[in-house]
């Protein structure tokens, strides 16, 4: 009998940061006989098991604050996954994450359940991302094999990228600046790239996201904008980008006006490269009287 086994090894904090856990699980598959290659009925199980098993080890990492060292909060740290099957010819295949999602999302019916497993490794140990584990240290937020494999296969999931990487530590950033240039550089400049290059300059920003925003500029984004219908799309995204941000939300009920222009209106001025002046006030005029129109209700 062919089989597929999945091992996971995780490691997080439960009590400070001298007491960490370790967790390994594995589970065995009866594998689908009818390929030696793994089937979508094998690749579906495998999917589901591995959201299971990500419920399963957080369970091990309570999710509370308590009184520790520094400031950990009992989450999960980082995981490592490992997906190893034999086939008719009793030949041992290995995958990782990023080998195994390549695979999966070519597959559109396991869409759902790649976002399932995008959505289950979100909110790790200090409430952001879970990481995967590298060699050497923590590797790219897990998930992102799984979302990156999705959008290369059709750019009308760069909007659930964008989702995905609002829920990145992007002060903090791996690898994201180079995977969000390989999308760029995919599927050129439309409005579902003028969406990521928006979000990049304001949501999802981080450390490096003004700099390649700008960069962008200089590779095709601005004679993009000249062209006819462009700049009001750009513009209108623009607007979106704010509507969706949870930062924007943050600061309303924050309640302080101040810090709603210095940490949000502010962010207009990053696309003063691209807008003219009046359409940067415009932007601004709108923000001001989202703010207005929150206060008085």
């Amino acid at each position: 009998m062919n089989t597929i086994k999945i091992m996971i090894d995780a490691y997080g904090y439960i009590d400070d940061d001298d007491n960490g856990k370790e967790v390994k699980q594995e589970k065995i598959l009866t594998k689908d006989p009818n390929s030696n290659q793994l089937t979508v009925t094998d690749l579906k199980e495998i999917l589901t098991v591995m959201i299971t098993l990500v419920k399963e080890v957080k369970t091990q990492y309570p999710d509370q604050q308590t009184d520790v060292i520094h400031h950990h909060d009992n989450r999960l740290e980082h995981i490592k996954f490992q997906i190893q099957f034999k086939n008719n010819n009793n030949t041992i295949h290995n995958l990782d994450e990023e080998s195994f999602f390549k695979e999966a999302a070519t597959h559109e019916s396991l869409s759902e359940l790649i976002l399932g497993y995008c959505k289950v490794t979100d909110d790790g140990e200090e409430g952001t991302r879970i990481y995967i584990s590298h060699e050497y240290d923590e590797g790219s937020p897990a998930g992102t094999y799984a979302i990156l494999a999705l959008v290369n296969q059709d750019k009308k999931w760069i909007s659930s990228y964008i989702d995905f990487l609002r829920t990145n530590d992007l002060d903090h950033e791996v690898e994201q600046m180079w995977h969000i240039r390989a999308v760029i550089d995919k599927y050129q400049w439309s409005e579902d790239t003028c969406r990521l290059a928006i979000a990049r300059n304001i949501s999802c920003c981080g450390q490096s996201g003004r700099q390649q925003f700008n960069d962008f500029i200089a590779e095709g984004l601005e004679n993009y904008l000249e062209k006819e219908g462009n700049k009001k799309m750009f513009i209108d995204n623009i607007l979106k980008e704010f509507q969706e941000w949870d930062a924007v939300e943050f600061r309303l009920k924050d309640g302080s006006k101040k810090y709603y222009i210095n940490y949000i209106v502010s962010r207009v001025k990053h696309f003063e490269k691209v807008l003219t002046e009046e359409e940067i006030n415009k932007i601004e005029i709108v923000l001001l009287d989202r703010w207005d129109m929150f206060q008085k209700n």
